[in-house]
């Protein structure tokens, strides 16, 4: 999931080199949703893309969802 490999790559310092497809597919959705700056190769060509830094937006989503597997004490969730 694109969240989950913001979530990763946040921890790492900047500029950030990617090469790997899913890597490169990942970041392609997150440059989309505007949470991260980067510089991204043509589609369906091997090369690097450079991640320049989480956006504001991309730091809110982080900040706005837990990590994968674990949720909100019960006292903070709104139950329907």
């Amino acid at each position: 999931m694109p969240l989950e490999f913001l979530r990763a790559i946040s921890v790492g310092p900047f500029p950030l080199e990617l090469t790997g497809q899913a890597e490169l597919d990942k970041l392609r959705v997150l440059a989309a949703a505007d949470m991260v700056e980067a510089e991204l190769p043509e589609v369906g060509k091997p090369a690097v893309a450079v991640v320049r830094r989480i956006t504001g937006y991309g730091r809110a989503a982080l900040a706005a969802s837990p990590p994968h597997g674990l949720r909100r004490p019960a006292a903070d969730r709104k139950e329907h």
